[in-house]
């Protein structure tokens, strides 16, 4: 499923919970990653060639560890901006998937904000895993992103890859919770599509539970997240309207923004655009 995941680091950052979830990915077919240190081309600090060692330094200590662990690994030090960089190495490496830490304003550099991981989105035909760095230690621990995965779907047609995905993730953990948000007066239609759905899942030997609720889907799903303390919400990241800036939904910027667990945003199966 995932063969080989990009995975971005930044040295002076707190990428150790990161890294710490790279294991995890192993029940999941994770054979090779590839470790991505962006030195930003509009920050001095980081083309310094001092950064630059000490950089290289550090990836190469995380390469030994993960190839200790049977990884295969290599490292790379591209020099522009975070999004663009990880989109062209995960194309040119043909990963299965792109995986970044998020912690938001104030935690972490810029490299790490949510505004990176959507930028990212926007640019890459490939799933994007953003785990969140929690300072709070209540919070799932890293290495557990797979333990309460949920799926959220509106069941369109862009949302079928989302759904296929979740379904695969839900076979190797063998649990998935599904929530499906509408309009009050489409509520029937809905339970049917959702115990389909689910029934589609449980053929698959799947414990399914499942959930529909009428409302703003953003402020919806994060209402659920935290109640059932969801630990990776799976989505379809392809918004309905017309135009390359619909290429991210409204729905999942606001998730990526505001849902306090990791998220996993799936790409339509006829890819997204690429600048």
């Amino acid at each position: 499923m995932f063969d080989h995941t990009v995975v971005a680091v930044h040295y002076e950052s707190p990428h150790q919970p990161l890294m710490d979830s790279l294991a995890e990915l192993q029940k999941f077919g994770a054979k090779q990653f590839t470790l991505v240190d962006v030195l930003r081309i509009d920050d001095p600090d980081d083309l310094s060639e001092s950064h630059r060692e000490e950089a290289r330094r550090r990836l190469q200590q995380k390469q030994d560890d993960l190839e200790k662990a049977g990884f295969k690994v290599d490292i790379q030090q591209p020099v522009g901006f975070p999004a663009p960089e990880l989109a062209k190495i995960g194309r040119g490496y043909g990963a299965q998937l792109i995986m970044l830490g998020s912690g938001g304003e104030g935690l972490l550099r810029e490299f790490y904000h949510g505004s990176t991981v959507l930028e990212l989105a926007r640019q890459t035909a490939l799933p994007v895993l953003m785990e969140r760095i929690h300072p709070d230690p209540n919070t799932v621990s890293h290495g557990e992103v797979f333990t309460r995965p949920m799926l959220t779907t509106d069941f369109s047609p862009k949302a079928a890859a989302a759904e296929n995905l979740a379904l695969d993730i839900g076979k190797s953990h063998g649990e998935l919770y599904i929530l499906h948000v509408t309009e009050e007066d489409k509520r029937v239609e809905g339970q049917e599509q959702l115990e389909k759905l689910a029934n589609k899942a449980k053929e698959q030997g799947v414990e399914v539970t499942t959930r529909i609720e009428s409302g703003t889907p953003a402020r919806v799903i994060r209402k659920v997240v935290e109640k059932e303390n969801v630990s990776l919400l799976i989505t379809g990241k392809r918004g309905s309207g017309p135009g390359r800036e619909m290429a991210l939904g409204y729905t999942a910027q606001q998730i990526c923004r505001n849902c306090p667990c990791s998220v996993l945003l799936v790409p339509n199966e006829q890819g997204i655009w690429q600048r």
